[in-house]
C-alpha cells in the first residue's frame, strides 16, 4: 500500500512542476487573449476580440482545474511530513516557474505581453 502512495506522489510532483513550467507561458497567452490582443497589437480583432476573451476564460478554468487540485494534495501530503513541509509544493511552484522564465530569457517572456524589451 505504500508503494503505490509513493507513486501517487511522484506521478502529482511530476504533473505539479510540468504545470509549474507551462504556467508563464500560459499567463502570456491569457494576458494576450483578455484584453483581445491574439493576434497582436497592430491588427484590428472587432468581432473576433470577443473569441480570444472567450477562448481565455475556457483556459484560465482549464488551468485552474488542471493545478490547483494537485497543489491541494501535495500540500496535504507535505502538511503529513511536519508543519514546515507544507511550503514544499509553493516553492517548487515558484522554482520552476522562474527557471522556465530564465530558459526563455527575459526579452521573450515580455514578448508574451506585447511589450517590446
Amino acid at each position: 500500500m505504500r508503494k503505490g502512495r509513493v507513486i501517487l506522489d511522484t506521478v502529482a510532483f511530476l504533473w505539479h512542476c510540468l504545470m509549474a513550467a507551462i504556467t508563464p507561458i500560459w499567463i502570456g497567452f491569457t494576458y494576450m487573449f483578455l484584453t483581445g490582443n491574439g493576434k497582436g497589437y497592430d491588427y484590428d480583432l472587432r468581432s473576433e476580440a470577443d473569441i480570444y476573451v472567450l477562448l481565455a476564460l475556457i483556459g484560465m478554468v482549464f488551468w485552474a482545474c488542471c493545478t490547483i487540485p494537485t497543489f491541494g494534495f501535495l500540500t496535504k501530503e507535505c502538511a503529513k511530513l511536519g508543519k514546515r513541509y507544507r511550503w514544499i509544493p509553493l516553492a517548487a511552484f515558484l522554482l520552476v516557474g522562474l527557471l522556465v522564465i530564465c530558459l526563455l530569457g527575459w526579452d521573450n517572456y515580455l514578448m508574451l505581453y506585447g511589450v517590446n524589451a
